[in-house]
């Protein structure tokens, strides 16, 4: 019997997007004001819809011990922060720019997940090595010329059956052109993902990258 796939077109039809973003219910904690804030100043943040995402796999996995790579304002870390609240696990994030931790720890703060959070300052190709133990989740939202490198720290840091998740896989179709420094950055980090775990890249929002160590087919 022939399957017929859904077209990209109708997947990313307005209305389509409309539709799923206007079941979600309301984002919770200090979430919906950070979107707000987000919109007004053009920082980019991983948006409701993938900020449930993180949300529902840490809850999944009984993520533990969770590590963000690219810590912005905190948006993405609030959701990873809640979720880790509710299995006792705990996040540690990583941010390069010393007034983006400093309000990423004040949003935190206001989210009452100091004791769940801990925000870094650093670079984190100097960070990663630093760091001791395993992580059973971690999301890479940073540079993307690094992406690659950071698969190369990140690979090993992971337990078995853990996560690892990177935003921004298809960098806007960049991904696509030979002459884009930054696609080619991403398609080369996706290829090391695709090659080395179980994993696929969902053309949702601006593609997300999904991993699983551990297994394969």
């Amino acid at each position: 019997m022939l399957v017929r796939m859904p077209s990209i077109w109708h997947m990313h039809d307005e209305r389509i997007v409309e539709y799923v973003h206007s079941i979600l219910s309301k984002s919770p904690s200090i979430l919906p004001s950070i979107e707000d804030d987000a919109r007004q100043r053009d920082i980019p943040i991983v948006g409701p819809l993938i900020g449930r995402l993180l949300f529902l796999l840490v809850l999944a996995i009984r993520g533990r011990r969770i590590l963000e790579i690219g810590t912005a304002v905190g948006y993405s870390t609030i959701w990873l922060g809640l979720a880790a609240r509710k299995v006792k696990g705990r996040v540690t994030s990583i941010e390069i720019d010393p007034a983006r931790a400093d309000e990423a720890r004040a949003n935190i703060h206001t989210a009452n997940l100091d004791d769940t959070v801990e925000v870094i300052t650093g670079d984190a190709l100097d960070v990663i090595p630093r760091l001791k133990g395993r992580f059973n989740l971690i999301f890479i939202d940073d540079s993307k010329d690094n992406y690659p490198r950071y698969f190369e720290l990140c690979y090993p840091r992971l337990s078995k059956n853990g996560l690892l998740i990177a935003d921004n896989a298809l960098w806007h179709g960049e991904v696509l052109k030979d002459d884009s420094r930054e696609g080619k950055a991403i398609a080369r980090f996706n290829s090391m993902l695709i090659s080395s775990m179980d994993a696929l890249v969902l053309p949702v929002r601006d593609g997300i990258a999904i991993g699983i160590k551990g297994y394969r087919y």
